[in-house]
């Protein structure tokens, strides 16, 4: 055999195997089972407890009565470890259209629903920071608002059995919070809880809807005194400064006490500070107030009107004023005898002269009784 001949066969048998391995492959393609297309790994909603978070936010319901009582309303939410600010972002819309037209109500409406900024826990506290919404729910710095309002958020949160207590601020001021609800911020300073307990007085006792807070001082060992300022009939974010009432304040060993209050249109020369009352009770001084009428009330140390009447001083200048007020006589006890101008515009209390007094019993004989 020649070499050329021997390189003619080498080439043909190279080629068949070529084609061979060729025809494997073909076939081994041809057999092959492709992958299957991927799918979504986004899980199917369900109720398990793997994929959500159920927690209750606690409304009011029904008629208003007592502001302190709400009820629980159940939420499901997305699987968070976060259940504290779960439950007040679920709170803060207040209920839903279906859920008040079954009677619940809240603080709390659809424009507060983003006003959570931040919550945190420490040593069993819940440190919870808002958005100012002062504007939106005005009516919180009444004594029924604030109680209803700090209803549905001390309850909500402390369903959490680390939750303890709380403080609320609104963009990080304690104070401001809880000033504007009339209540003595919690672990703040001697002259906060002074001012905060002298606008809570002016709001529970003597009936003015906002209190501002003006020019404070101390006058003595643990006595001081406070400006305050009524809001305009049109605009609750803005002292009336022409419109002072003082507050006088002395420090117990637990707090601050009001221990009366001052106008200097409205002064009062009977009864005197301390007098012991049986009805009906005379009245005097001088006034310089809107048509001269001042509106005289009677409250025990509990807050219930139980006497109310007028006199009339000057509407032009300080003129005297002089009347005798009938009351439903207590078996005792402390209260308040206040003098109140109320505005022409939208009947709020705008200036307040109060005078501690006492009761007398209804046993005792009137010659004990002063006026």
């Amino acid at each position: 055999m020649t070499r050329r001949t021997k390189i003619v066969i080498a080439g043909v048998t190279a080629t068949a195997i070529a084609l061979g391995l060729i025809a494997v492959l073909i076939t081994l393609r041809g057999n092959r089972t492709e992958p299957a297309a991927p799918t979504s790994t986004t899980p199917t909603p369900t109720s398990s407890s793997a994929e959500t978070t159920n927690l209750l936010v606690y409304f009011h319901r029904g008629t208003p009565g007592d502001p302190g009582k709400v009820v629980a309303v159940p939420r499901s939410v997305p699987r968070t470890a976060a259940v504290a600010t779960a439950a007040l972002n679920e709170l803060l819309p207040g209920p839903t259209a279906a859920e008040r037209a079954d009677g619940y109500w809240s603080m709390f409406v659809p424009g507060t629903a983003r006003s959570l900024k931040s919550v945190r826990m420490a040593d069993g506290v819940a440190y919870v920071d808002f958005r100012d919404f002062r504007n939106i729910i005005p009516n919180a710095s009444s004594s029924f608002g604030s109680t209803a309002l700090l209803a549905e958020l001390d309850t909500t949160l402390r369903q959490f059995p680390t939750v303890k207590s709380t403080v609320y601020s609104f963009d990080g001021d304690v104070a401001s919070f809880y000033q504007w609800l009339q209540l003595t911020p919690p672990g703040l300073g001697d002259e906060a809880e002074a001012v905060a307990a002298a606008r809570l007085f002016l709001v529970q006792y003597a009936g003015m809807r906002v209190v501002f807070g003006g020019p404070f001082h101390r006058t003595g060992n643990g006595l001081a005194e406070l400006v305050c300022y009524p809001a305009g009939p049109h605009d609750d974010t803005r002292p009336v400064t022409t419109l002072p009432t003082v507050v006088s304040l002395q420090r117990l060993s637990d707090r601050w006490a009001v221990t009366g209050t001052r106008a200097d249109v409205i002064q009062v020369d009977t009864p005197k500070s301390g007098a012991v009352l049986r009805s009906p009770a005379s009245v005097s001084g001088r006034a310089h107030v809107f048509e001269g009428n001042v509106t005289v009330r009677v409250l025990t140390d509990k807050r219930a009107e139980i006497g109310r009447g007028f006199v009339t001083g000057g509407g032009d200048a300080l003129r005297p004023f002089s009347g005798q007020i009938t009351f439903a006589q207590p078996n005792g006890g402390n209260g308040w005898i206040l003098f109140v101008e109320e505005s022409a515009a939208n009947g709020d209390v705008v200036l307040v002269t109060a005078v501690p007094v006492m009761f007398a019993g209804a046993s005792e004989p009137s010659a004990t009784v002063q006026s």
